[in-house]
């Protein structure tokens, strides 16, 4: 709803440059997974970002979680919380068998961080945690199943469906960074 994979563009309209389903389909026949070029956090971890734009609760129960529930995922987690880049966005395209397999992994988790931190103790900006943890979770997922089952990933760039205020952005960060304030909203 607010990002899309793209190609290069044909016309000055940013919409003009969408992925479709017949370019993708082209993609996936040389390739298993499609997703967004990794975003990089240069200055910080994938963990340090989360927990200072949001809260680290969040990834620490998580992997407890992942510690009881599917041990062999740990060490992947832990190494994907300490790149400073990531397929982020929850964009991906892939054959409905990896689909399967990523969501039966992905939602007992998920499922039981919601036992265990209730949305309703947030506003609604940060009750939207589980989709902000299934980003990063993607990455151990992805990091995981690579490790017996080599995937051919391609990343592609995407385009924004709405403006961003990046000057707002950029200190609302530096304020998460060196002030410890949270982010309250999306820029």
């Amino acid at each position: 709803y607010r990002r899309h994979f793209r190609i290069k563009n044909k016309t000055k309209d940013p919409f003009d440059c969408v992925l479709t389903s017949k370019e993708a389909e082209e993609l996936l026949k040389d390739n298993d997974i499609l997703v967004t070029k990794r975003r990089n956090y240069y200055i910080e971890t994938l963990y340090s970002h989360y927990a200072n734009t949001l809260h680290a609760e969040h990834l620490d129960v998580t992997r407890e979680i992942i510690s009881e529930k599917c041990g062999e995922y740990l060490e992947s987690f832990d190494k994907v919380m300490k790149q400073r880049s990531g397929y982020m966005f929850n964009m991906f395209i892939m054959s409905k068998e990896l689909v399967n397999d990523y969501c039966s992994w992905l939602f007992p988790i998920l499922f039981e961080l919601e036992k265990r931190i209730p949305a309703e103790q947030y506003s609604v900006f940060h009750a939207r945690f589980y989709g902000r943890v299934s980003e990063l979770l993607f990455n151990v997922w992805l990091k995981q199943y690579s490790q017996s089952n080599p995937l051919k990933v391609k990343a592609i760039p995407f385009v924004y469906g709405e403006k961003i205020n990046w000057l707002k952005k950029g200190f609302a960060f530096l304020m998460a960074k060196f002030f410890r304030k949270k982010y309250e909203k999306s820029f």
